[in-house]
């Protein structure tokens, strides 16, 4: 059996007849189609690498890029949990010295934690010890954050508990007699005495403060104004009721400033020193009771700057 033959057939057209054959052997065709193709094959191929490069490169690009704003954004977050926590630890302290002022419980350094802590156990040192820096960095502050959340809401909690607190204790505080009603020169104490009119030992059951008429005379508490009056032992005096347990007494005054069922703050102008009444000389007459019975005032008079307000 003969073997194929590829005949290339060359023709002259100016000459008709000058026609030409070369004939190729089918092997060698075939071998530079095998060759073409494979050329081809070989191409496409190396396009393809070359293509997934490029996209390998611009993936691991976008991956830095987007590595760096993730890098920012922890470095963002990190910076406000820091700064949250010291405002909480702050407020925690604020709220420490309030209580301790106030004489309320303070709150445990255990209950402030909000159940956040805790060692790592061995498998998760070593996961994370396996995961990128940034990754466990990123959970670290996720965690952090959670924590920052637990204690704000407590924080939130404990401060509002506190506020009803101070506001009850500070409402009694207020109604406590604690200052001196009138500028002026102690002449008499509580306790017995010689009566400047009869000359007998009674119990004088207030102070006595001197000074010239029409100097001011302030509540020594907030209370409710419950007499206004003029006798004759005390001349005209006020009698102000703070709360179930205290009331005070202003006497001998020049002229009284408020009227009956009138609600006064501590410090406000009640009336002026005076001589009325069985006085020798211009003064105020305070007393302070404390359930019924007269006691020292002087044991309610505190510094200024110790006063609640």
């Amino acid at each position: 059996m003969s073997k194929r033959r590829w005949n290339f057939v060359f023709a002259e057209t100016r000459d008709s007849r000058g026609l030409s054959s070369v004939g190729i052997p089918g092997i060698a065709v075939a071998l530079c189609a095998v060759v073409i193709v494979a050329g081809l094959c070989g191409f496409a191929r190396v396009a393809y690498l070359g293509s997934s490069y490029a996209l390998a490169v611009y993936n691991a690009t976008e991956a830095r890029r987007e590595n760096d704003r993730l890098k920012v954004r922890i470095e963002s977050l990190e910076r406000f949990v820091s700064q949250e926590t010291a405002v909480i630890s702050d407020l925690a302290t604020y709220e420490d010295n309030a209580r301790l002022k106030y004489g309320l419980n303070a709150i445990s350094s255990d209950v402030r934690k909000a159940g956040v802590g805790g060692f790592p156990s061995r498998d998760d040192i070593l996961y994370s010890s396996m995961l990128d820096p940034l990754t466990v960095k990123a959970e670290s502050l996720r965690l952090q954050a959670q924590a920052l959340n637990y204690q704000a809401e407590l924080q939130e909690t404990t401060f509002s508990d506190m506020s009803g607190s101070v506001q009850r204790v500070h409402s009694a505080l207020n109604k406590r007699p604690a200052i001196w009603p009138a500028n002026g020169r102690l002449t008499s104490t509580f306790g017995y005495r010689n009566h400047p009119f009869t000359g007998l030992r009674l119990l004088h059951e207030g102070l006595d403060i001197a000074n010239s008429i029409w100097t001011p005379i302030h509540a020594s508490a907030d209370g409710l104004v419950t007499e206004v009056n003029s006798w004759t032992h005390f001349g005209n005096m006020v009698k102000i009721t703070h709360d179930s347990e205290y009331t005070t007494l202003y006497g001998h005054m020049q002229k009284q400033a408020v009227t009956n069922g009138q609600f006064v703050k501590r410090g406000d102008v009640i009336g002026y020193i005076g001589n009325t009444g069985r006085s020798t000389g211009p003064h105020l007459h305070y007393e302070v009771h404390k359930n019924g019975r007269s006691v020292d005032p002087m044991g309610f008079i505190v510094a200024g700057d110790q006063i609640v307000d």
